[in-house]
């Protein structure tokens, strides 16, 4: 690329028309989120043992509205944060789509404890008198007598009917998250020396995101610049870095407890080579280096799955006169028939085993690791499962285990179409669904009959496509924006920080085995 072509995409205050569209890529094109839930039809029969039944009630599209702030340009980086806020667009959502339409989903604050207590106490054992019992079974034999009470103060139930926008943004209250908050006041108000012969118990602190005892997706993040910070190449002395990722939050690599680090490999592995689930690469999707080839994958780091993917060439698209390529995430990307995602899967080093006269792994004691999943417990400390909509490219016995999951291809899956010459984006969608794990237990009235299940609640479609006037804007170069879902999963975050409390302080109440 001469000069010229160098200047109409170089990402630099002096360039102005690119800046702009750069700081503030939602003013002239716009962007929607769309939300499209899985409405359960037969709450009821599921609590006894029945199939889930799930149609779709959306899309609810909430136009995106979009700026970077605090930008700091150092030498060829640049440095930002973002602001987000979203409006409900009834235009372009379905026709009964309004912010007070009734759904029903399972409910994931009851979901969500209960497989945190599960995880994180399911082997710490306690005798109270009357035999061994696990501290899992004694907190949720607790919270059942709660929630269970008809007509209490604390009463839940394992499926709930609300309006999407509070499950969207206002946020519910469900009864057990009340119950669990005021169970984690009530330790904190009694005396140390009554419940622990310990000293210097440390102190509880609730996190703000679950302080009002509220649950909803994009809670707290609807008019907030609170989206993470990061850094990026501008490429002006290299441009094949052009926009490329070199920090989110501070760190040039990702977390280490979000990940695992088992490499490809058995022999990789005892040599010391870590897997690449903690690489930080590719850009944020909105743009790419130029010249990009259909040989090569493209990768993007979306912050709301935690790690970067790639997209691989699938096919040659026409956009009104202007070649694109398209790339689309291809079902390896997501599977663990990938030795690649080895280090993807929780605790893969306790189910792991090495291949008999083969240098290759063995998973098949790694139930818990699904093809198509995405297990967000390590880096959100909760038990969010992240897929692509309707199960797309999950193994079968996962999509037949709900009744209304119908995976399509050119429907569900992430593609960008790009513009191979500068590397722009003409029609980009992030598409991803949010689920939780539904399993059966004793301890729980409303969970002792039930089939166990990943269970969607709702899936995501973020897009924008240049069409009209802003394709002809995109002919002459300028910044298409695409920015990757941010899925609000503060309040899990939140929820597991309170679990792990409770655990911790019950286990010292009791004295763990």
């Amino acid at each position: 690329m001469g000069y010229l072509g160098r200047f109409m995409i170089k990402l630099s205050p002096d360039n102005t028309e690119i800046w702009d569209t750069w700081i503030e890529p939602t003013a002239q094109l716009p962007v929607y989120m769309k939300f499209t839930f899985l409405n359960v039809t037969n709450p009821e029969e599921i609590k006894d043992g029945e199939k889930p039944i799930v149609n779709e009630v959306g899309p609810f599209a909430y136009r995106e509205v979009r700026r970077k702030d605090g930008v700091t340009i150092m030498d060829d980086s640049i440095s930002y944060g973002s602001y987000i806020s979203y409006e409900l667009d009834e235009n372009e959502s379905c026709p009964s789509c309004t912010e007070d339409t009734m759904i029903t989903v399972i409910n994931p604050a009851l979901a969500g404890i209960v497989t945190l207590i599960e995880d994180l106490a399911g082997d710490i054992e306690i005798d109270l008198g009357y035999g061994p019992q696990t501290v899992a079974s004694l907190i949720l034999s607790i919270i059942d007598a709660a929630i269970t009470e008809r007509h209490g103060e604390y009463e839940d139930d394992l499926f709930t009917t609300e309006t999407a926008n509070k499950l969207i943004f206002e946020g519910y209250e469900p009864g057990v998250l009340k119950f669990v908050l005021y169970l984690v006041n009530a330790i904190e108000e009694t005396p140390e020396e009554i419940l622990f012969p310990v000293e210097d118990l440390p102190p509880i602190e609730i996190p703000d995101i679950i302080a009002d005892g509220k649950f909803a997706f994009f809670k707290g993040k609807n008019g907030t610049a609170d989206n993470g910070w990061y850094k990026i190449n501008s490429g002006i002395y290299d441009i094949s870095k052009y926009q490329k990722i070199q920090e989110y939050n501070g760190l040039d690599r990702l977390p280490e407890s979000w990940w695992g680090t088992l490499a490809s490999t058995p022999s990789a592995n005892r040599s010391g080579v870590t897997g690449y689930c903690h690489e930080l690469v590719g850009t944020d999707g909105t743009q790419y280096p130029p010249f990009v080839s259909m040989d090569n994958d493209i990768w993007l780091f979306s912050s709301d799955l935690c790690r970067s993917i790639y997209l691989s060439f699938y096919e040659e698209h026409d956009m009104d006169g202007i070649n694109t390529y398209q790339f689309r995430v291809k079902k390896e990307v997501l599977s663990f028939d990938n030795p690649d995602n080895a280090c993807f899967c929780p605790n893969v080093e306790e189910c792991v085993e090495v291949t008999e006269d083969k240098e290759e792994w063995d998973f098949s004691n790694c139930t818990h690791c699904k093809n198509g999943m995405l297990n967000l417990m390590g880096c959100q400390g909760a038990p969010v499962i992240i897929s692509l909509p309707h199960f797309l490219d999950a193994d079968q016995d996962v999509v037949d285990a709900i009744q209304g999951m119908n995976p399509n291809p050119d429907l569900h899956t992430t593609f960008l179409n790009i513009e191979p010459l500068t590397g722009v984006s003409l029609d980009a969608h992030k598409r991803i669904q949010v689920n939780v794990p539904l399993k059966q237990n004793d301890a729980m009235t409303l969970l002792k009959n039930v089939r166990e299940a990943i269970f969607p609640v709702v899936w995501v479609d973020e897009g924008a496509t240049l069409d009209g006037e802003n394709l002809d804007k995109l002919k002459a170069q300028l910044v298409t924006p695409f920015k990757a879902v941010d899925i609000g999963v503060g309040f899990m975050i939140g929820l597991g920080a309170i679990i792990i409390i409770v655990i911790s302080l019950i286990s010292l109440l009791c004295g763990k085995k």
